[in-house]
């Protein structure tokens, strides 16, 4: 075992008992799956009410390769969900509605908030991990959706004359 895969492991430990702090408790069901393209799924879990939950954990920030790696997963256990159902007739997920994807990271990239977004709205939730005063302990606390409302435009007592493009250049800035 390597030094990443053992802080990996500490890392997982001490965030699975504090996952219900993101809303919804999660019934674990299986851990470190190896899935798509030899990728780790941190966890695979059920929602109370039966939707598959798809955790992966990033150690440091979370960023457009987290999302796309999230993606390719969900879609590899929702495509198995039929047949471990057959196998496990009592397991907790379900086929409807479609997984969710739950992605823990120590930061996450405004790119990368906005295509969560984007992709899935509600079916993928960010959550940033910190540790928590002096005790060392990790914390959970859910990333909100970059809203959709550019952070750039002004404000009320910025506002740009009548005559300005959007990019801020006015008529005089077109003569030469």
């Amino acid at each position: 075992m390597t030094e990443a895969n053992d802080e990996q492991r500490a890392l997982r430990r001490s965030i699975a008992p504090r996952l219900g702090q993101l809303g919804t408790p999660l019934e674990l069901i299986a851990e470190d799956v190896l899935g798509e393209e030899d990728g780790v799924i941190d966890w695979v879990a059920a929602a109370p009410d039966g939707r598959a939950c798809v955790v992966l954990v990033a150690k440091r920030s979370g960023d457009a390769a987290l999302l796309q790696a999230g993606l390719v997963q969900r879609a590899w256990v929702e495509a198995r969900i039929p047949d471990w159902r057959k196998l496990a007739p009592t397991l907790a997920v379900r086929e409807e509605p479609p997984a969710q994807l739950v992605l823990i990271a120590r930061e996450f990239e405004r790119a990368t908030r906005i295509a969560a977004r984007e992709a899935a709205g509600a079916a993928i939730v960010l959550a940033r991990w910190h540790l928590a005063g002096t005790s060392g302990e990790i914390d959970l606390e859910r990333v909100e959706p970059e809203s959709r409302v550019a952070r750039c435009l002004p404000g009320p007592a910025q506002r740009r004359p009548a005559s300005a493009f959007r990019t801020g250049l006015c008529d005089a800035d077109f003569l030469n």
